[in-house]
């Protein structure tokens, strides 16, 4: 791991708030992942100098870097933005600002705000049946851009290139890990959405699959798959008891991951489970290293906002206050609602940020990041893992595409290792049985599991990935309050 580069940044006269704060902003999330430490350039001469500004600087020495101001704040009703294609580096990329026509260069920072900010999909107003953005209505459906090219990173390894190339090559430099053996890194996880509590609940959730496999998915496995475990269930075998053997196999695997697990049941997509039911589970997943973390119950932002006694719930169960949460079924409706409901419980990370119904890369982020509060001008006091690979939007994709789930899966991968060192969750309800997705689905992410030593990748739990890199984001200035009591 190479030592951190000291950066600053500067603004010409007639850069106005908010866009200095979400600038500033952009510039620190960049220096986190490209390991950069954020400097005054008053304490700090041999630091490079970012200067923002719309034309180019009087002064320009070898310590200074020249970013054209073209970002320009939008109003948050005001739409989906234009992108305009541009090609760097063989790759490419889509622009809300344009180029600087005397530089021939994007505002970098402008475009990654866009990106990670969320701003592309504020101005959204339809959801889908239980009340969250749909995927189709996002930038990607609206503009029909792949969602698997992670855009946010490619902006930022082009910045890198041009902060330490100039324009002598098109070249796009990947980030350096903060884990010397770790060249990516996966957020492994595991929402409990279903756990086998009796005979009944186990009866009609397979059932109910037969249905599913015969009116939506159509696949034969899956029919054939439930209507064994039926005929099990029948014989006395305790289907949907998967907990226990989940923590084994992964345990043989050598990593660790974390449970998301629901405190509350008020509505009727909850899971069947009460907490108390699967604490022994629990306990133990945090005996041999797992996280054990928060699945936000269906109603708890939306409707209920409860995000915070939920989180006191586990903790009481647990003994131990919960780092971060994800929502059941990634349901919010608005963002600044779901950040603002994460920050007020105190959690240190969220990973509700994917597809429902494709993979990807939904803030064109291979990487983690604090979100951005628009009414406060500043960062969030968290950071979001991005949800990039899920079992039942993964079998979705492969049906829509007509391409092997394999195939997707490791191309998303693949785009998150060419060019950062991770910090991407994937998620498995129940890689063990096919209560979730048939078995060919579940397959793959015991092929990704495996496949990840020909990467030098590591797959950990949320736990892990802060405890090794929540310094980074500290270095830049980011999150400087957070503490990691694993």
């Amino acid at each position: 791991m190479s030592a951190p580069s000291a950066i600053c940044l500067k603004f010409s006269s007639e850069i106005t708030e908010p866009v200095r704060s979400r600038i500033s902003y952009a510039f620190r999330v960049f220096a986190a992942i490209y390991n950069h430490r954020v400097a005054e350039a008053e304490l700090n001469p041999e630091a490079i100098c970012c200067i923002y500004g719309k034309t180019l600087p009087n002064a320009r020495g070898s310590r200074s870097f020249h970013i054209p101001a073209l970002y320009r704040p939008r109003s948050l009703g005001s739409g989906t933005a234009t992108l305009a294609k541009r090609r760097y580096g063989n790759e490419d990329i889509f622009l809300a600002h344009g180029i600087d026509k005397a530089t021939g260069n994007p505002d970098w920072l402008g475009e990654i705000f866009e990106w990670i900010s969320c701003s592309h999909e504020l101005g959204v107003t339809s959801r889908d049946y239980v009340g969250r953005i749909p995927d189709s209505d996002m930038i990607f459906g609206r503009l029909g851009i792949s969602p698997r090219k992670p855009y946010a990173t490619l902006l930022m390894s082009w910045m890198e290139n041009s902060l330490r190339n100039g324009n002598a090559a098109e070249t796009l430099p990947k980030a350096p890990s903060p884990v010397p053996s770790a060249a990516h890194i996966v957020v492994c996880s595991h929402d409990i959405d279903f756990h086998h509590v009796s005979r009944m609940p186990t009866l009609v959730r397979l059932i109910k699959n037969l249905g599913i496999s015969c009116t939506r998915s159509g696949s034969w496995s899956f029919f054939s798959a439930n209507s064994t475990m039926i005929l099990k269930m029948l014989t006395g075998k305790r289907v949907g008891d998967y907990l226990p053997p989940l923590l084994e196999a992964i345990e043989k695997c050598e990593f660790r991951s974390t449970l998301f697990a629901v405190t509350r049941r008020g509505h009727r997509r909850d899971p069947n489970y009460r907490i108390q039911d699967i604490a022994p589970h629990l306990r133990e997943a945090a005996r041999k290293g797992f996280s054990v973390d928060l699945h936000g119950s269906y109603t708890s932002i939306t409707e209920a906002g409860t995000l915070t006694p939920e989180s006191r719930d586990l903790e009481n169960m647990m003994g131990k206050k919960p780092l971060g949460s994800r929502q059941h079924w990634l349901r919010f409706d608005h963002h600044e609602k779901l950040f603002q409901a994460v920050e007020r419980a105190e959690l240190v990370f969220d990973s509700t940020l994917g597809f429902s119904k494709t993979v990807g890369f939904r803030n064109g982020a291979s990487f983690a990041f604090p979100p951005y509060d628009f009414s406060k001008e500043r960062p969030h006091k968290f950071l979001e893992i991005p949800l990039v690979l899920m079992d039942v939007s993964l079998e979705d994709a492969s049906r829509s595409l007509r391409v092997d789930a394999q195939e997707i899966a490791e191309e998303v991968l693949r785009e998150s290792r060419k060019w950062s060192w991770g910090g991407v969750a994937v998620l498995w309800h129940n890689p063990i049985e096919p209560l979730e997705v048939p078995d060919e689905i579940n397959h793959v992410f015991w092929n990704c599991a495996n496949q990840r030593h020909q990467f030098a990748e590591k797959w950990m739990s949320a736990t892990e990935f802060l405890t090794h890199c929540i310094a980074r984001y500290q270095n830049a200035g980011l999150l400087e309050d957070v503490r990691i009591n694993a």
